[in-house]
């Protein structure tokens, strides 16, 4: 039997998942959870094989932080990730930290099951649609030495939050005059963040700017 545990901030995908995995007699969800702090409770109650870990928590580098707490607080835990986000520079940060597995949120429930077998089973199981990506860029990185090797995929929606962010633009500000709300200008920040794998936005306009995204 192999125990899991499902964390999504969105209640009726962690619903679904279980409801899909109960069908299966060699799995058990022994823990739904919905936010960061949950998480961190339910890892204490219910000892689990595998997490599925979502990245957006609601904020990008929330999942990855909540990541780097499981890494040092159970290491023992192996870790899928199932998520909407298909960026390589995300999949290759945390798979290079340790993940086990990374999967898209449109998986089938027959891939699902496999990347669980072969996670609980000792090996590594990455989404066929990134695999796919992964060997498309590294063809792209061998025939061209101007290609960087994490080469950084925007948004046409983050490209105009990193320019602004450039121009000095405050949240309220750029908000504005995107019309938009706060709190997609503070997920789309977050994002770049870790797209650029840097700390806080001077970082991020200094390598943007040597990266050629300014």
């Amino acid at each position: 039997m192999i125990n899991l545990i499902i964390a999504d901030d969105h209640n009726v995908f962690v619903e679904g998942i279980e409801s899909l995995l109960s069908r299966n007699d060699d799995l058990k969800v022994v823990g739904r959870c919905y936010t960061v702090e949950a998480v961190k409770d339910c890892l204490l109650q219910f000892p689990a094989d595998i997490i599925l870990l979502d990245i957006s928590f609601p904020r990008v580098e929330d999942g990855l932080l909540l990541y780097d707490y499981i890494l040092h607080q159970h290491q023992s835990l192996k870790v899928i990730f199932l998520t909407m986000h298909d960026e390589l520079s995300i999949v290759k940060r945390v798979m290079r930290k340790g993940g086990q597995g990374y999967l898209l949120k449109n998986t089938s429930k027959a891939e699902l099951v496999q990347a669980i077998q072969a996670v609980y089973d000792g090996k590594k199981y990455i989404n066929a649609f990134i695999r796919k990506l992964m060997e498309t860029h590294d063809k792209k990185a061998r025939k061209s030495a101007f290609i960087p090797i994490d080469e950084i995929r925007l948004s046409p929606r983050e490209k105009e939050v990193l320019f602004l962010i450039s121009e000095g633009y405050t949240t309220q500000q750029m908000a504005t005059k995107l019309f938009v709300t706060l709190k997609a200008i503070e997920f789309h920040r977050s994002s770049l963040l870790v797209k650029f794998d840097v700390p806080n936005t001077a970082l991020l306009i200094k390598t943007a700017l040597e990266m050629n995204y300014l």
